[in-house]
This record gives C-alpha cells, structure tokens and sequence, in this order.
C-alpha cells in the first residue's frame, strides 16, 4: 500500500472520527485498559480483558482504534499531568513513526508467537509481515529508513524466529523472504531523529513533553553543561535488562510509586511526575545529565554510535557494554532522560 492511499484512508477516517461527537470512557482506567488491549502485541501487560482477535502495530485498525481512544480520552475530565500525555501522544501521530510499523524495541513477532502456541492458522501474522515489508518499501519514496540500531534489531529477531518455527510452514517462508529483503536494506546515515523527514521536529515534541518546558535543544545543552561541570567526577553503577524492551528510565523507575498512563513506550506510566517524586543520589545525577547531553548529540547533533559511546564512557567511566547499552537505549527512546529535567536543570 503506497503512502498516497495510506494518508488517504487515514485523513478519510479522521473526517468520520470528527463528524460526531465521540463518547467518553467510563474513567481514566477504562480507557486505559482499552489502550492496552489495542498494543496487546507489542506489551503483554497479564490483563484480564485481553482482546480475543490481536490487533497488529500500525495497521489501519490499529491506527484508526488508537485516533478513537485518543478522541474520547480528549472529552473527559483528565489532570494536567494526563492531558499533557495525551496531547503528546496525539501529536505523535502527525509523524512518520506509522511507516516502521514493527517497532524495534519490542520482538513482535516472538510476542505473538507465544500467545498464539498451538494455533492451526498463521495468516493474520503472515499478512501483517508482509504489510510491514511494504511499508518499509513506501517510506523509501519519501526518503523514511530505519537507523542501524533499529535494522540490527528486527534481524536478530527474525534470525531467532526462523531458528524456533518448526518444519515448513507458509510463516516460515514469510520470515525468511522479510529477513532477505532486511540483509539488502540500507538504513539511514543517522541514528538520531534529526535523520527522518520532521525528525526535528517530532524530536521537538518529545523534549517539550518529557521536560515540562519548551526549549530548543541548543538551550538544553547549555544548561546541562553548566551541571555537568558542577557535578563532581563519579563512576556510574547502575542495571538494565538484556533488551530494550522497556527504556533504560523506565525501568530505573520501576521501583518508584507509579503513575498510571497510556503510553507503551512508557510502560503505561507517567515518567515526568514519577521522576519528580524520588531523590537522586549524586551519582545518578550525573548519570542523567550525561544521559541528557548523549539524547541530544543523538538526535539533534547527529553523533554517531561511536561518539556517543565515547562521551558516555568519558562522563561515567563505565564500560564499553554499558555504553553500548545507553546509547541503543536513546536511540530508541528519545528524550526519556529528560523525565529529570525538572529535578536536575533548574536554575
């Protein structure tokens, strides 16, 4: 399906979405629930409502059931901290985040698999491998790749993936044809934001909403400059998961109280407002800032992987693994680090 026809269904659904008034949710869980069950193949939250039929990332169902949430959630009565959320989430959908519709955090393709053991017929996954292969191929024309971080990881997965499905099988074959068209892929220069079409500006976007505040990136950086040289020199000490299926902030916030939201990018929680509410140590502190700093030369200096590798290893003293890690980290979730900056850069 070719971009053209995709804005053209998705403008056609917005028009029906608008022409009558949506109807609210029950409460603020209701519809959290509903956002949950929608992304049920992309975070296996154990709920008790999971849908029946999984609807796949990014589809046209998908896309069209999200919009719907998002415009009943907009007649209810939310906190700030809620309405920022979802204003945010509600301009994510101007950018082109719908064309990589296999999100590379999160192993898709494994998730359904698992929830799916047993089941006789696979055509559902099939067709939607195949639609994200076509959407890849689309967003070439408007010159949209992956990142080599993002690449790396749907290669591995599918690698697994065709290592554990048994026998032959018409998914097996989808599998290896999507690895083949993956192994001839070039991805994009850039591994920050700024390389997409809008990148700056969707990167814009997650800055203001995780920071609270509306500043460019270059007002950013001089100010975590300015903290960085006040923070003592410390060696980093800190734990992550093997993947990069929830943010290296998120899970460093596990153990907080938790703020319910309706983000998966977020594990359905409010970072900002959950940051605000614990004290860092000073080596955390200094952990962040360069997190910072690193997001930044990322997405808006376009460092490469191994410039960003190097300033984190300089900052934190920490290993070259570890580095390797944070910088995969602020690939793939941009400005999660500045959930801090409140706490952290204010004069």
């Amino acid at each position: 399906m070719n971009k053209t026809h995709i804005i053209s269904v998705l403008f056609g659904l917005f028009l029906v979405a608008c022409s009558k008034q949506p109807t609210p949710f029950e409460s603020y869980d209701v519809a959290q629930v509903s956002i949950k069950n929608l992304n049920s193949t992309l975070k296996n939250t154990n709920s008790d409502h999971v849908l029946q039929e999984q609807v796949f990332p990014f589809s046209l169902a998908y896309l069209s059931s999200r919009h719907e949430i998002y415009q009943r959630l907009q007649t209810m009565a939310l906190s700030k901290a809620q309405m920022e959320q979802l204003n945010y989430l509600i301009i994510a959908e101007r950018f082109p985040e719908r064309f990589f519709s296999w999100p590379a955090q999160i192993n898709v393709l494994e998730n359904v698999l698992v929830a799916r053991q047993g089941k006789a017929s696979y055509k559902d996954v099939i067709d939607w491998l195949e639609f994200t292969q076509n959407q890849l191929e689309s967003a070439l024309q408007s010159n949209l790749r992956l990142n080599k971080v993002e690449l790396d990881l749907l290669k591995g997965y599918l690698k697994t993936s065709l290592l554990n499905i048994p026998g032959e099988s018409d998914l097996k074959a989808q599998v290896a044809q999507f690895s083949g068209y993956l192994a001839q892929y070039k991805p994009r220069g850039s591994i920050g934001l700024r390389g997409l079409a809008n990148g700056s500006e969707w990167y814009q976007s997650k800055l203001n909403y995780f920071s609270g505040e509306v500043k460019s990136p270059l007002q950013w950086v001089e100010k975590i400059n300015q903290y960085l040289q006040a923070t003592p020199a410390t060696v980093a000490n800190f734990e992550y998961n093997d993947d990069h299926s929830s943010s290296f902030v998120s899970q460093y916030l596990s153990d907080a109280p938790k703020v319910s939201g309706l983000d998966w990018h977020t594990e359905y929680m409010l970072l900002p407002v959950m940051a605000n509410k614990i004290l860092l140590s000073p080596k955390d502190k200094k952990l962040m800032l360069a997190l910072m700093e690193t997001d930044i030369g990322i997405h808006y200096h376009a460092w490469t992987l191994s410039q960003a590798k190097v300033n984190l290893v300089k900052r934190l003293a920490i290993s070259e693994r570890d580095a390797q890690y944070l910088v995969e980290d602020s690939v793939l979730y941009p400005a999660h680090a500045f959930s801090f900056a409140e706490q952290l850069l204010t004069l």
